[in-house]
């Protein structure tokens, strides 16, 4: 889907995604390490995950190209008050991207269910980790493809993606530590409701 047939999703439905963070992101963020933190989720549609962040004391931009979940995302922020920014944009873009911060860099990355196709995934993954700063980390979370083999909704069944096929399209550089690659399942009412893929990566601290 392109940047257009999402603007028509979302004015289809009053709302597409539920307004509540992710249960992969509740689980593995940080806490900010100083008041001046920043963070950077792609992909942010409606602005739950970027929104939860900013809760807890993040400053976040949040980058999507659908301006129609954009305008959402920032009614949201002004109703409950929440310092966030919404910039409409392409997330392979990492010239741009790192405009969005003053040092070009971010302490937390984070994104959620983007699936493109196999041939396309360095184009989405690979710049990730270049817009972390010293210390900061990257969380990206897919749908597994056992979460396809079980039947639920979801991307086709060749876009999912494994820990292993995330790790190998983010490309990762040295000095870059993997800290989680985890299936992880959720649940609703004792039910299965997706299988994820989750990967946390560090970007190792400055040397004194």
């Amino acid at each position: 889907m392109d940047a257009q047939q999402w603007n028509e999703r979302y004015r289809s439905a009053n709302s597409v995604w539920s307004g509540e963070p992710n249960a992969a992101l509740v689980l593995h963020a940080p806490e900010p390490a100083h008041p001046d933190s920043t963070a950077l989720d792609l992909g942010c549609g409606e602005g739950g995950d970027a929104l939860w962040l900013a809760a807890r004391g993040w400053h976040v931009v949040g980058v999507d190209w659908a301006g129609v979940a954009l305008e959402r995302a920032r009614r949201a922020a002004a109703d409950s008050g929440t310092d966030a920014r919404f910039v409409e944009g392409d997330i392979t873009d990492a010239t741009t991207l790192a405009t969005l911060s003053d040092t070009g860099t971010f302490d937390l990355v984070t994104v959620a269910f983007l699936h493109p196709e196999p041939e396309e995934r360095p184009q989405v993954y690979a710049h990730l980790a270049g817009l972390l700063a010293p210390g900061g980390h990257l969380i990206v979370v897919a749908h597994d493809p056992e979460h396809g083999a079980q039947g639920l909704p979801g991307p086709q069944h060749h876009r999912l993606m494994s820990p292993d096929d995330i790790i190998g399209a983010l490309a990762l550089a040295e000095g870059y530590e993997v800290l989680v690659a985890a299936r992880e399942e959720q649940s609703r009412v004792g039910a299965v409701t997706a299988v994820d893929s989750v990967v946390v990566v560090e970007r190792q601290p400055a040397s004194d």
